[in-house]
């Protein structure tokens, strides 16, 4: 077996775009009706449990505005003996706390042992209040300390804390820096959550948020964080990474109404970008770029993800088209059967 190359070792459902927020920073396309169907993300999620994937998480769109897809998905993956990941939430979904209560509690009850992603940052305009009530509930419901974590959007892993330290102030806890972890974490009396930094990325509708280019450039990491992962969209097409480049689809390796797991498998190999960044490097890619395009590349970024999405929608990469391109039969003339 090569040293590097795509072999997804995670699961991530997005079973619908839809949200009750509209957030400044997101590039998912909240307008779009489509919903996963749940027998074939079950079935699925069978097929990824024969070759050998054991962790599942969700996102979205707000997952938790499809309740039905959240319960029948967990209750086929914890008899599979799947580890559950996370759910990423806004934690603003719900009606009133009769509604959150329930709602988590039917989850738990289904067999979900992962934890709830609460995203709290300047970019998600939620009341704190509100965002403390979910998490006060989510630690009663689940009877665990642990239940939670909290993602942040910034331009540095030290910066954008305010708005965890005003939901800190709320739950009468405190966030400070673990030594022992290396990150922030936000403690109080019933709750232990980890801070997880996401580097904001000047995508789609963040595009005049922020600005990448801030004169470093990444290091080669083989795309192990977000990437080597089924990431499945309510169109059930599969890309390989749950970045901020992955509604690309440039970056799409087929659909789980046509492919199964295992083909989905070879197929990301055979990627002509997608097998490149996950064999080679995303390093490599930017090699080419430099030497081919200097002139279309503004600077140094030291965010992957941008610079993946960067790349991808200029039409930088040889071979791949540029924004709202199809890649075409790239498979060659042995393409994987249809299911």
């Amino acid at each position: 077996m090569p040293k590097h190359q795509y072999t997804p070792r995670h699961l991530l459902f997005s079973g619908t775009y839809r949200c009750n927020l509209r957030c400044p920073h997101c590039c998912v396309p909240i307008e779009w009706k489509d919903r996963l169907d749940i027998a074939s993300a079950r079935r699925f999620t069978a097929e990824c449990a024969a070759i050998g994937i054991r962790t599942i998480g969700f996102t979205g769109g707000e997952p938790f505005l499809y309740p039905e897809f959240l319960l029948e998905v967990t209750c086929e993956a914890a008899g599979l003996g799947y580890r559950f990941d996370r759910i990423s939430t806004n934690g603003a979904w719900y009606r009133d706390l009769a509604h959150l209560e329930q709602t988590l509690r039917r989850l738990f009850e289904a067999g979900y042992t992962g934890r709830l992603s609460v995203s709290v940052d300047r970019f998600h305009p939620v009341p704190v209040d509100r965002i403390a009530q979910f998490c006060r509930s989510a630690v009663a419901v689940s009877g665990r300390d642990d239940a939670l974590c909290i993602s942040y959007a910034s331009t540095g892993r030290d910066e954008g804390l305010e708005e965890a330290r005003s939901l800190a102030k709320e739950l009468d806890g405190v966030v400070e820096f673990s030594k022992a972890l290396g990150c922030w974490m936000l403690v109080s009396r019933n709750l232990s959550a980890t801070l997880n930094y996401n580097h904001l990325a000047a995508v789609e509708r963040a595009e005049n948020l922020v600005d990448n280019w801030d004169g470093t450039w990444f290091e080669e990491d083989w795309c192990e964080g977000p990437g080597q992962a089924f990431v499945v969209t309510p169109r059930g097409e599969v890309k390989p990474c749950c970045g901020f480049a992955s509604d690309l689809d440039q970056l799409t390796i087929g659909n789980i109404h046509e492919h199964s797991a295992a083909e989905l498998v070879e197929r990301g190999r055979r990627h002509p970008y997608v097998g490149r960044v996950f064999s080679k490097g995303l390093c490599s890619v930017r090699a080419a770029i430099l030497e081919q395009h200097p002139e279309e590349v503004p600077g140094k970024t030291s965010n992957h993800c941008f610079f993946c999405w960067f790349s991808l929608t200029r039409g930088l990469v040889e071979g791949v088209p540029g924004r709202g391109g199809q890649i075409g039969n790239w498979v060659g003339s042995e393409q994987p059967a249809k299911r």
